[in-house]
This record gives structure tokens, sequence and C-alpha cells, in this order.
């Protein structure tokens, strides 16, 4: 990590805990990179995922 994405983390920080929404980063706080080096990498819950994992877990349950 250089000092300039350093920077900008601590900046995103402060601006998150001031209120800013979490989408409006320009940072990844989960990755420490910046945030379009990592987009790919967020998968967001689909329902089909959802109920694809709810139906793993059932069936894990009732061997």
């Amino acid at each position: 990590m250089n000092k300039k994405l350093a920077a900008a983390i601590e900046r995103d920080n402060r601006r998150e805990d001031a209120g800013m929404h979490a989408d409006d980063r320009s940072t990844c706080w989960t990755h420490q990179s910046w945030a379009e080096d990592c987009e790919d990498r967020h998968v967001r819950p689909t329902a089909g995922s959802l109920l694809a994992e709810a139906r793993e877990i059932d069936r894990i349950r009732n061997r």
C-alpha cells in the first residue's frame, strides 16, 4: 500500500464516520485498495443465490 492510498482510505473513513454513504467511497475498506480495482470482487446477493444457499443448508441438516 502506498502513502496516497493510505491517506485516501483514512479520508474515506473519516468522511464515512461523518455521515457519507459507504457507496460514495473512492477506496475499498474491505480490500484496502482503490474501489475501482476491486469492484468485481464484491458479489451482491441475489434471490436465486440466497434460495440456493437455504436449500443447501436444508439438505445438509436433513442428512
